[in-house]
């Protein structure tokens, strides 16, 4: 019977990327680089993404911690694959400090809004795209995910699917508050980035997440929105005092 450090070795060796300068680097954040690994063996193209080290922590800290967060994000990602209704990217391997996801096609939100205006493109469907956007912010925070950083960047568009990605910052919780910070990050950056939509566009994000939201508990989902307020709050007294 072949043993199990056989099978591990077998694995570790049909996983091969090609060389590192075979791969396109797409974009580099403040804790990690994304890169396009091209085709190889049986796989189609990848994403890695790939954590790097920090100067100013401790070598061993700093270890420990890129370790628990690549873990962190498969374990949230592959959450969210169980439940068909929330698109994330499929986790294909998980490293140290990489963790290889499948290659989704399509632009971000916000690149499709941002080419809708350029154009002057008058077929935006407003009213698909917010229900689809409420729809999907109310399961995966039923599912007990907070994605931690919502913005358009970090929504794919397949067709008129939307698929969340870069789930660097997220965290497994049903907390009324981070869900609620949630929604003011995703209406902050709505708000920033897209003058463009129509002003009650974030409204009705907001009635079709509470309907959705409340499948599971009608209270819950009240109390987030009314939580909300509180946050929009706080924030406005930063801006005012900083």
């Amino acid at each position: 019977m072949e043993s199990t450090e056989a099978k591990t070795e077998s694995k570790e060796r049909s996983f091969a990327p090609p060389p590192r300068d075979q791969w396109t680097l797409i974009t580099q954040g403040a804790e990690a680089r994304i890169w396009k690994v091209p085709p190889f063996d049986n796989n189609d193209s990848l994403i890695c993404k790939e954590r790097f080290p920090k100067s100013y922590r401790h070598p061993d800290l700093d270890e420990r911690l890129i370790k628990s967060r690549t873990r962190s994000e498969a374990r949230v990602l592959e959450k969210c694959a169980k439940k068909s209704e929330i698109r994330v990217p499929k986790v294909i391997r998980v490293e140290r400090n990489i963790l290889y996801m499948e290659c989704l096609d399509g632009p971000t939100l916000k690149q499709y809004l941002r080419d809708a205006v350029i154009s002057d493109s008058t077929e935006v469907d407003y009213k698909n795209l917010f229900q689809n956007l409420g729809t999907l912010i109310a399961r995966l925070h039923n599912l007990g995910v907070i994605h931690g950083d919502l913005t358009t960047s970090n929504v794919l568009m397949e067709g008129q699917e939307l698929i969340l990605i870069d789930f660097g910052l997220a965290k497994s919780t049903s907390s009324v508050e981070e869900q609620a910070v949630d929604l003011y990050v995703l209406e902050r950056a709505l708000q920033s980035t897209h003058p463009e939509l129509p002003e009650d566009f974030f409204d009705n994000v907001l009635k079709i997440y509470e309907e959705v939201a409340a499948v599971q508990t009608k209270k819950h989902s009240h109390s987030t929105l009314q939580r909300l307020e509180q946050v929009r709050l706080r924030g406005r007294k930063r801006e005012c005092f900083g």
